[in-house]
């Protein structure tokens, strides 16, 4: 699936992955800069969350409380290899807890459930394009 759109239609965006995806883990891929953390805010937003979201690009983990659960964000950017994700304890988010994961590429292949990959492209013109994939294990 696939959704073009401009930074003032963010909201749309959101509303697109939400109403596309079929499990609770996400995987943002893309360039720096593509707009994965903008996103994300969004997203958060429509999840309830009530406080500040920030990319934790230095903490590696944000945990959101909604209602009687958690949304966690990762960034996988500064990991370097397998081993720190488990001492991480990722894994032990993934099927419990929405989790949405920036840089997963290092896990992306050793994933044991479903997940919706989102990949954002930047286009010319302040655009974007996503491409929502779900894999079903």
């Amino acid at each position: 699936m696939e959704l073009k759109y401009g930074l003032d239609q963010i909201k749309e965006a959101s509303d697109f992955i939400l109403k596309n995806i079929k499990s609770k883990t996400l995987l943002f891929c893309g360039e720096v800069g593509a707009g994965k953390t903008t996103l994300i805010k969004e997203l958060c937003k429509k999840l309830k969350v009530k406080e500040t979201v920030s990319s934790p690009t230095y903490t590696v983990i944000n945990e959101y409380k909604v209602n009687n659960d958690l949304v966690i964000h990762m960034d996988l950017y500064r990991i370097e290899n397998k081993e720190d994700i488990n001492h991480l304890g990722l894994f032990e988010y993934i099927d419990k807890h929405f989790v949405i994961i920036e840089w997963p590429e290092i896990i992306i292949n050793d994933l044991d459930s479903n997940h919706s990959i989102i990949k954002i492209d930047y286009l010319k013109n302040n655009k974007r394009k996503i491409n929502l994939k779900n894999i079903t294990v």
